[in-house]
């Protein structure tokens, strides 16, 4: 039976969800809070996405798509051009890399282990701004902070995520 061309558009509107939600977290992360003392500190919204996509959607968030997120963050944020591309590819291709690994485990396992990539994307990111840039390193505690924020925070994200994966994604 042929699909009708709303059936496709419906299907083709799923399919992009991974990459627009980490689109959109991308951007959200560029929002300032106006907190004092956490302004220069910003949650990896977009590591978040790739890691959880790279779990459960690895076919609906390519390469591509991931390096374009992470050089339109740079443009953004005004980083290093290449380093947040560099960032979600490493972390997207260690998690493909381990998809058995993650077979049937529960939350903590997950949590854990986006624990150990958050802090090696953070280490990358902060060594390829400390190098590229002319001001040089920033302080160990702000990329300290904004990792252990990330950490923090991943399981509302993820839940949410999670929520979207459900509910977009389950005919697909």
């Amino acid at each position: 039976m042929q699909a009708t061309v709303l059936e496709r558009m419906d299907l083709a509107a799923r399919r992009f969800v991974p990459f627009g939600v980490t689109l959109v977290l991308m951007l959200f992360a560029m929002t300032p809070t106006h907190i004092p003392g956490l302004s220069h500190v910003t949650p990896m919204y977009a590591l978040m996405a790739v890691y959880f996509w790279s779990i459960y959607r690895p076919d609906l968030l390519g390469y591509g798509a991931t390096f374009g997120i992470g050089v339109l963050e740079d443009l953004l944020s005004g980083t290093p051009l290449g380093s947040g591309a560099l960032v979600l590819l490493v972390c997207q291709r260690v998690v493909f890399n381990q998809q058995k690994f993650f077979n049937n485990k529960p939350f903590g396992i997950f949590w854990l282990a986006f624990a150990l990539v958050a802090a090696g994307a953070g280490l990358i990111r902060w060594i390829c701004v400390g190098l590229a840039a002319p001001s040089g390193f920033t302080p160990v505690g702000q990329m300290l902070t904004s990792t252990l924020i990330t950490v923090a925070i991943y399981p509302l994200v993820g839940w949410l995520l999670a929520k979207a994966h459900v509910k977009l994604l389950a005919e697909s």
